[in-house]
């Protein structure tokens, strides 16, 4: 038995199996998941069989495996219960009013997920659509889920000056082409909830925009009320 299936449970199995499907590498065959977790062809398949038993997988025509619609399901159950369906209207609404793509970002671990983008109507795209999942430690809403997060007790520095401010202006830094500036969506309580985001091309950036783009999240974000 491969050491890596002595160490974990069958639910375990499952879950890392689930974990290695993204944004990037949606379809998977059986010899690629066997190949990323490690686990004998046997097991994996009758662990995929479960899932697709379950919703959590299914199997395309190519005979590939991709995820299923019950983590669909979840979702909007995480985010009823998270008083977070409220923020998708107000995604949509700064996109209209800005021209300019929003986005709304939470903390996953170490990352951030997009949980919800509203895409600027023009041609111009950037490279990030809902569930995708990015570094915590870079870009505007990033820095501004540090600074309410993990760094929030930071008495000086960096993340306290973003505290400071209210919001952070990524230029130049994840893409020379693009600008975004990110503010945060706190609970009643004080709690950060995630990070509210306009970005676009820097051609359209200016100090006029800015501190209308500014104006607009803090109204925006004052329609939310999450307990």
């Amino acid at each position: 038995m491969n050491p890596i299936e002595k160490k974990v449970t069958a639910i375990e199995k499952s879950l890392i199996i689930l974990s290695i499907f993204s944004m990037e590498k949606p379809s998977l065959s059986l010899k690629e998941i066997c190949d990323q977790v490690g686990f004998n062809a046997s097991t994996t398949y009758r662990i995929l069989h479960t899932l697709s038993e379950y919703g959590y997988i299914i199997r395309t025509a190519d005979k590939n495996y991709c995820i299923g619609t019950t983590p669909l399901s979840l979702s909007a159950i995480y985010q009823k219960t998270n008083q977070l369906t409220q923020i998708s209207p107000v995604v949509d609404h700064i996109r209209d009013m800005s021209n300019e793509t929003s986005s709304f970002f939470i903390q996953q671990d170490n990352d951030r997920i997009c949980l919800y983008r509203a895409h600027s109507r023009d041609m111009i795209r950037h490279n990030i659509d809902v569930g995708t999942q990015l570094e915590l430690n870079r870009g505007a809403s990033g820095r501004v889920i540090l600074a309410y997060g993990r760094r929030l007790q930071d008495k000086a520095g960096f993340f306290k000056n973003i505290r400071d401010k209210g919001y952070y202006l990524s230029v130049n830094e994840h893409n020379a082409a693009l600008f975004a500036v990110s503010k945060p969506i706190l609970s009643e309580s004080g709690q950060l909830i995630g990070a509210l985001t306009i970005s676009g091309p820097i051609s359209r950036f200016n100090e006029e925009r800015k501190q209308f783009f500014l104006d607009l999240l803090t109204e925006q974000i004052g329609q939310v009320k999450i307990l």
